[in-house]
Order: structure tokens, then sequence, then C-alpha cells
């Protein structure tokens, strides 16, 4: 009788530890920043499907999220995210790709950075796991396909864990002095020399370790490899910044990347990184304010449709002044 007792004890406490670790990840899901992104990460994959006609999509980090969808009619949508590294792109790709689409031209960014060590890894590499998960990519599950699958799973996220030591530990540092608020007045502001030495610093940081790895440019080759399988045109795009902020790339780092995206297969390129000067088109040293993203989208339309007049569109169906315009309401529309 008591060992009948023993492994009943035994089992109402394990039911119990499981009702409460059930509850500690719900609550962590539904109360954590990091899993709120990931909701927000997500919606901007799903939301692709309210628009209609998708012809064209941009895919990328910060330097393509700052496209707002508000910007684009139902021709075209911007999956782009900020923080993505080449692997999510490649996994959003595919899942898009995997399912009924209309989708003819792909921009993909060609920015040096993503080539770098700090594109190795990103903080939204568990977000796209799902999507390699749904579609049986060979690809993109560098620890197995277990570990992937615990990191559905909130307290063993890897990801989560690593973003709560970086919460904790910023929460005991001191504020920078010349920590900058990301808004257009706050940067626009600031002195010159302020505005350049900020610029060469995070040129510095975004461009270390190009051409080191190898993984960059096999994602990259993968993800073009996937576009033309699919009967997709691939448009490079290099996206702009501030001059002080590509200082940092050496003559021998463009080559390596340019050379890299001809082994990919890509044939056309948009260079816009120095198209702006003036100070009042950012709101940091590489993004862009309200003025540069409608200056930015004018150049993008007006070069995509003299590139897809020159030379034969990916599709009959496409229309190359259909791809990219403004959405009504832009100050660029008006």
């Amino acid at each position: 009788m008591r060992s009948h007792d023993s492994w009943r004890t035994i089992l109402v406490k394990g039911a119990l530890g499981v009702v409460l670790f059930a509850i500690a990840n719900l609550i962590t899901y539904q109360t954590s920043g990091y899993f709120q992104r990931e909701n927000e990460y997500h919606a901007v994959v799903q939301n692709f499907y309210t628009h209609h006609h998708v012809k064209a999509i941009f895919v990328g980090d910060s330097h393509v999220a700052q496209i707002d969808n508000e910007y684009l009619t139902d021709h075209a949508y911007n999956v782009g995210f900020g923080g993505d590294s080449l692997r999510e792109i490649y996994a959003k790709l595919r899942y898009l790709l995997s399912r009924p689409n209309e989708i003819d031209v792909l921009f993909l960014t060609a920015d040096v950075h993503m080539f770098g060590t700090g594109r190795l890894q990103s903080s939204n590499g568990a977000f796209a796991d799902q999507y390699l998960f749904w579609t049986g990519s060979p690809y993109g599950f560098g620890h197995g396909k277990l570990a992937a699958a615990f990191n559905l799973v909130p307290l063993f996220n890897d990801d989560f864990v690593q973003y709560l030591k970086r919460d904790i530990a910023q929460s005991f540092k001191p504020a920078r002095a010349d920590d900058v608020e990301e808004t257009e007045g706050a940067w626009q502001h600031l002195p010159e020399a302020e505005r350049e030495r900020l610029a060469r610093e995070t040129g510095a940081g975004d461009h270390l370790g190009i051409g080191i790895h190898p993984e960059p440019f096999e994602w990259y080759g993968r993800i073009v490899a996937l576009a033309h399988q699919h009967g997709v045109r691939v448009i490079a795009v290099r996206y702009p910044a501030t001059a002080e902020y590509f200082e940092s790339v050496t003559p021998e780092e463009d080559r390596l990347v340019e050379h890299a995206l001809a082994a990919a297969g890509i044939q056309d390129v948009l260079d816009f990184r120095q198209v702006f000067t003036d100070v009042s088109y950012f709101k940091d040293p590489d993004h862009l304010s309200r003025k540069g993203v409608d200056a930015l989208l004018q150049l993008l339309e007006t070069r995509t449709q003299q590139m897809l007049a020159n030379g034969k569109a990916a599709s009959p169906d496409i229309e190359p002044a259909a791809l990219l315009t403004f959405a009504s309401g832009t100050n660029a529309a008006q």
C-alpha cells in the first residue's frame, strides 16, 4: 500500500511540475519583450497574404525594413526585419515561395555588413526556425533539428536566454552620455563632428569580419538559387548610409562582395550607398528619415522601371510601372 501511495505521490508531483512549467512558459511568452518581438516578426510575414497580387518583395534587415509597407501599393511588399541575417531571409523566402504566390521580382539586400561577423548569428534566428521546419529545409539547423525544436519552448529557447542575459546586464549599466535617441531631430541637430564620430564608430562595428566567414556567402547563393528555381528575378540593392559609415569598408572588401554577387548569379544591382549627403535624409548613421525614405522610393521606382524596360521581365504578366509605386498619402505622392 505504501509503495502504491509513493508512486501516486510521485505522479501527482510530476503532473504539478508539468502544469507549473507550462504556466511559467505561458507567462514568459505573454510578458517578455523577446516574444512580443517574435509576434511582430511573424505578423510581418503573415500580412503578406493580406495583399493581393504581390509581384515584388523586399528582404533584408533594418536597412530594408525602414521602407514601411504603408509606402507601397499591393503590388509590392516588404518582409524585411531589423536584425535579420541571410539565414532568416532564406527561411522567409522559402516559406513564401512554398505557398501560392505571384512573386516575380525579389529585391535582395546586398549591403556589405550582411557578409560580416555581426550577421553570423541573428537574434531572430529562432523566429525563422519554424519556416525552415514547415518547408523541410535541408539547411539552417546548425545544432540539429531537435535543438531547433526545443527553441519553440520559451524557457528552452537559447535566443531568449541570451536576450534575458543582455537585458539584465543592460539594466545595471549607466546610460551612455553619447547615446542618441532614434529620432530624426536628435540626430540632425547633433554637431557635425559628433555625427561623423558616431557614424564612423557604427560603421566600424557593423563591418567587422567582412569575408572572413563563408556562411553569409553560402546563404546568399542559396537565396538567389531558390529565387531562380521559382522563376523570380533577383535585383540586389545596396542601401544608403552616411559617407562616414562606409569609411570602414576597404576596397578589397567591396570587391569581395561584388564578386560574391556575380558568383551567385546576380546581374541586376541598384547601388544607392552614397546618393544622399544632406543630413536631413538620415535619422542616424545608417537609417533614413521619412524624407530619405520618400526620396529612396522615388529612385527605386525610376531605376527599377528602367532596368525592367531594358531587359526582359521575369514574367510576361509583370508591368514595371506596377512594381513600385507609392501608397496614397505619402509625401512623395503628393
